[in-house]
This record gives C-alpha cells, structure tokens and sequence, in this order.
C-alpha cells in the first residue's frame, strides 16, 4: 500500500453487515474460499505448495492470546468454528449451517452442518461445539474474547445437531466473536494435533522449522485444490527471502520491510501483491502503573513520536499513519484521529511538566526482530528530545506473552496487533494494558444492543475516538500487507482482513 494511494477496502459495508449477522431471523451462509490471487493457464491440483513466513506459532494451546501463528497457520485450514472471517472480512457460517435468532436478541439456534467428522473419524455432534464454547469462556480461559463471550449464559444441546445459547444481554457481534473458537472434541483438554474438522490433517510440526498440513480426504466441505501445505519457518526476512529466490518456496505471506522487494517487483518469476492489512504496530503504556496512570503522561509521550519519520524509516513510501486502533478496511476508522496527537514536542514537555513528570526513565519491552529495533530507536531518540529516557529490553515470543500478555509486568510494551475489530479490547479493563473506562465500556455494551449497522458503527467510532483521546496506547502506524509468490501461484487472497491464511485454493502452474 503506497503511501496515499492506501487502498479503502470495499468491504466496510459488510464488516458492519456482519456484525449484525445476529439481526433477528435466519442466515444461511456458507463458508466462502478465497477470490483473491491471479488465474492461471494450467494449475497442478496434485502438489504441495510451500509457504514461508517469519511468524511460527508459539504452542498449540487453544483459547490463549498472543500468537497470530496459531490462528495464521491452521485457523479454517486444520480447525474451524461454527462462524468464521472470510478473506473480505465478513462473518460467515462454517460448522453451522444456519443460524436463528430470538425476537429479543437472547436466543441462539445453531443447525450443524450434516456429516461433519473430526480428522479421527469422530462425527460432529452439538456437545463437541457446547464444551468448545465452556472452554473458551471458563474462568482458566486466556482467550482474547473471553469477556466477549462470557454474556453466554447458558448452552444447551436438545439433539447431536442443534446447539442453543442463551445470552445475558444482546450481543450483536456474536457470531464474530464466535469465530475465534475452534471447535475440537469433547472433554479433549490435550494439545493434540489431529482433532480438527478442517480441510487439512496436521501431519507434523517441527519447531524452528516447518509444520506440514495434508489436504483431509475426508472433508465434509469443498476438497482443498492442492494435496497439502508447508509452512516453512524463518528466523528472519533475508532468509525467507533467499528461499523464494532460489525456489526452496513458492510464496511468502508477508514483507516486513520493503528493503528486498526491489529484487522481485520487476522480475517475471515473481509477482508481488500490496493489499489490505490489519496489522497495527502498538506501543502500549501499562495503564495501570504511575506514571501511565496519568492522561497527561500518555499524551505528551505519543506527542513526542514523529510518526511520520517513523514510519518512513520502516517503510518509506509504503502504510499509514494511524491514531487509534481501526485499520482503514473497518468501517469506525477516523482518518483525522491520526491529527488529535500530532508530533508536537514543544506540547509533549509541557504537559510532562503539568505532571510533574519531567527527566522520566521508563523501560520498553518488545519482542527483538528487524522492524521492532528500527521502532524502539525512533522511539528513544524521540523521547530523549522532551527529556525522556527509553531503556531497550528486547525478549522472546514466550516471555513476551508470559510477563506482557499473561502477568502484565511491564511499564511499555512495542507489540504489532494483527486482529479485526480489536478497538473493543479497549472495553476489557482486564486486558493486558489494563485501560479502565467506563465510558468505553458502556458503549461497547451499546454496541452489542445495536439494531442496525449505523447504530453499531456510531457506538464503536465513539470507542475509537475516546481512546484516541486519551492515549491507552501509542498507535504507530498500519503496516502494508505485501506478499510475493512465484509466477504461477494462485488462489490466495493479497489482502489480510482477519488472522487466518486460508489456503486450500491455492495452485502452481505446471
């Protein structure tokens, strides 16, 4: 995405269409592929397609936060939900075949689809999708939508394919929320690999390596077009990059810099895409912890940030400045939110001096990568010009979701935030930048009560705006979403409106 030539996607509408999937009757949707990609001439349906990426996952655990691996790598491909987020970014129905909703918004009738068995064999029944929502809400549960969907007040199972929930309150934004569970068998607490219900069988992960999927011969849905996927996993960009090269891969998901990209964009072996993204680099204050707990602090030292530099200094003509957590694709992105906190150095030290918070020394704790070194340095120089120390504490993927994400011993942290319609966290006082406002947070229950898209998109904007205000966290910028592939590949999308990366329609010319 060249700079001011961002592309707004077509899909806002729908994203707000979607959230009121729970509008009161029927839906009927099914579980739509990818149409993004290029066609081809002549397209093997007999091969592996090998797929680099930087971004392995951390475990398999399910209803944990903090590693978009997890959901990247086997969400729609090796488990799947009763709904799930298509590449457009819409709500659609996966396991449930239809979906109805009480007049006043409290009842939920799920129909499975028929015929559904896990990888093992095992039929699908009703109970499995029961005890995979009671996990995902359990008070052990350390998924990201947990508080979501805990307004679940009751799960009932009257026969093997229909799931009923009842809710506290009207939740508009149900079946999204109902996406990030994934549905395995019942009571199966263990990790283990091959209790989905996907179009792909999980055959191996070797960490540090690759993890291996196989097209599922025995899929209930539309058979994958390829005979399996490898995600192959690099320590850094110059690798992946080189693999592409010398044809050790055959696609690459995403550019993290666009240093490399000379080297494929006018080369006929190659094709690169620049789609929509939902990546946000964040840097978040602990809001709970002096001096954060202060507005004034958190203003002034998000005035202190050229966001513009910043950003050119990762990216140069590629992204977007961002002031708050929408990306552009969501239809309660405010394009002059990014100016409430314009750099101002000269109004970062008055109000540090309003807060009697001049000659500050506070620590950033950031996963150590390329782009994340190229921030934190921005960032320090910065902050050194209103009288601001940073000190640089570079980590791992697990200790950053072990002290951050789960135990919240940090002053700020540097994360990049990869989920649609992650403003709402914003609402859940108990998340790890531990923001507590209870304007937001009725107004994110006004968004769940919302009988239209514009009721909902006007709560939600709302959310978006305070929070802008306010300054929880530092939104730095919106990353490009940049795939390269070898000529020949198709069947992906170029755009990333959701975490999964689909890829049972992906095929390589003969």
């Amino acid at each position: 995405m060249k700079r001011n030539h961002y592309r707004r996607s077509l899909v806002a509408s729908t994203l707000a269409a979607g959230l009121l999937l729970s509008a009161c009757g029927s839906t009927n949707t099914s579980q739509s592929g990818n149409t993004g990609g290029q066609s081809a001439a002549s397209t093997s349906q007999s091969s592996e397609i090998i797929i680099g990426t930087t971004n392995e996952p951390t475990s398999f655990e399910r209803n944990v936060g903090g590693s978009s691996g997890i959901s990247e790598t086997t969400t729609r491909n090796v488990y799947e939900g009763l709904t799930s987020i298509n590449e457009a970014g819409e709500v659609v129905n996966t396991l449930a075949q239809d979906i109805t909703v009480s007049e006043d918004g409290l009842t939920y009738t799920f129909t499975l689809q028929p015929d559904v068995t896990f990888h093992d064999g095992t039929p699908l029944t009703s109970k499995d999708a029961a005890w995979s929502i009671s996990e995902a809400i359990s008070p052990e549960s350390k998924s990201a939508r947990a508080s979501d969907l805990r307004v679940i007040s009751d799960i009932a199972t009257p026969d093997d394919q229909t799931l009923v929930l009842t809710l506290d309150h009207k939740s508009a934004s149900l079946p999204f929320f109902l996406a990030s569970v994934t549905v395995v068998k019942d009571g199966d607490k263990e990790n283990t690999r091959d209790n989905g219900t996907g179009p792909y069988r999980l055959v191996e992960w070797v960490q540090g390596d690759h993890l291996t999927l196989e097209a599922n011969p025995n899929y209930w849905g539309e058979a994958p077009k390829n005979d399996g996927v490898t995600f192959q996993f690099f320590a850094d960009e110059t690798a992946m990059n080189n693999a592409l090269t010398t044809g050790a891969v055959d696609l690459v998901i995403q550019q993290e810099s666009p240093d490399q990209l000379a080297t494929f964009e006018n080369n006929p072996e190659f094709v690169v895409t620049d789609g929509n993204s939902i990546k946000k680099w964040v840097w978040t204050f602990n809001n709970k912890q002096a001096p954060f707990d202060d507005v004034r602090v958190r203003q002034a030292l998000y005035k202190a940030i050229d966001r513009d530099a910043l950003l050119t200094a990762v990216w140069g003509d590629y992204g977007k400045v961002i002031g708050s957590m929408p990306p552009v694709s969501e239809p309660w992105y405010d394009e002059s939110f990014a100016e409430i906190h314009a750099y101002d150095p000269d109004a970062a030290k008055k109000l540090l001096s309003e807060a009697g918070a001049e000659g500050l020394s506070i620590d950033v704790k950031y996963v150590a990568g390329s782009t994340q070194e190229i921030i934190v340095q921005q960032l320090k120089s910065n902050l050194a010009d209103v009288g601001v120390t940073l000190n640089l504490v570079p980590i791992d993927d697990s200790t950053w979701y072990e002290d951050v994400y789960t135990n919240k011993d940090y002053q700020t942290t540097l994360m990049d935030h990869n989920n649609p319609r992650d403003v709402l966290w914003y609402a859940n006082p108990d998340f790890y930048w531990q923001y507590d406002n209870p304007q937001v947070q009725e107004l994110k229950e006004k968004s769940d009560e919302a009988s239209s898209a514009e009721e909902q998109t006007e709560a939600i904007h709302e959310i978006s705006r305070i929070i802008a205000e306010e300054a929880p966290s530092a939104w730095l910028f919106m990353a490009p979403q940049i795939r390269i592939a070898k000529a020949g590949v198709t069947g992906f999308s170029p755009d990333k409106n959701a975490e999964p990366f689909y890829v049972a329609e992906i095929v390589k010319a003969q």
